[in-house]
């Protein structure tokens, strides 16, 4: 499933929780892309366990169609 695209996370939990208590064990491969969304992040471990600074934060934020006008 595509961990990048919030719609098919939350139709593969509820099918998840579905099948739950059928004494069989439920796993869930995501298969993401790191920094998705933000062009100067994307496909880049550069940025994992890194803060953006106050201007890349901005930058990254607007390109981000959940964030957009929420700061």
């Amino acid at each position: 499933m595509n961990g990048n695209d919030m719609d098919d996370v939350t139709a593969t939990l509820e099918k998840a929780k579905s099948l739950t208590g059928k004494g069989q064990p439920i796993v869930i491969l995501m298969k993401t892309i790191m920094g998705a969304g933000v062009d100067f992040m994307m496909g880049s471990h550069e940025w994992h366990g890194i803060a953006p600074n106050d201007e890349q934060l901005a930058k990254a934020l607007a390109q981000l169609p959940e964030t957009l006008g929420d700061y």
